[in-house]
């Protein structure tokens, strides 16, 4: 199995896909930078053309006290933060930003580092609970509401990136 690595996504990207679906990580009271620096966990799905990405949110307080299931894995019980699976989006190879860990901070590179390789440790059990909310999100209206819509997102990756190569 090939070990899952960490991204960033370009921005413009982030708020295209942000307008069609407002479940997608995107802070608009934030500056861009906030959203630049978000890393995101790939790839643990693919659905046709379409790989999936799960963002990787940073260490709070409430991450301890939430319910695993299936939408959601607490990284060492919320300790370094979440994976999101009802906000990973479709992401083509060229929106990735490849970045290295070492340059960042020393406590985020900390925080990083743990994701890193808890996220590797534990690649069986991210793919199943992302292909599991995928297809809960289809059919289940729990689901539907608190997801983002994966198809339309599919759907309007597509045109982004027509639009990019016109």
């Amino acid at each position: 199995m090939n070990k899952l690595k960490l991204y960033r996504v370009d921005v413009n990207y982030i708020k295209y896909l942000y307008s069609f679906d407002n479940k997608v990580q995107y802070n608009k009271e934030q500056k861009d930078e906030y959203t630049r620096k978000r890393p995101y966990l790939g790839v643990v799905l693919q659905v046709n053309e379409f790989e999936y990405f799960v963002p990787l949110e940073h260490p709070r307080e409430a991450h301890q006290k939430m319910k695993d299931n299936i939408y959601i894995l607490k990284i060492h019980n919320g300790k370094y933060g979440i994976l999101g699976f009802n906000n990973m989006i479709p992401i083509k190879r060229e929106e990735l930003i490849e970045f290295n860990i070492n340059n960042e901070n020393k406590k985020y590179r900390q925080i990083l580092i743990s994701q890193y390789h808890f996220c590797n440790k534990h690649i069986k059990e991210i793919q199943e609970r992302a292909l599991k909310t995928y297809e809960k999100s289809t059919k289940n209206n729990f689901f539907k509401k608190i997801c983002c819509d994966f198809k339309t997102l599919e759907e309007k990756s597509k045109d982004y990136c027509k639009s990019k190569c016109e």
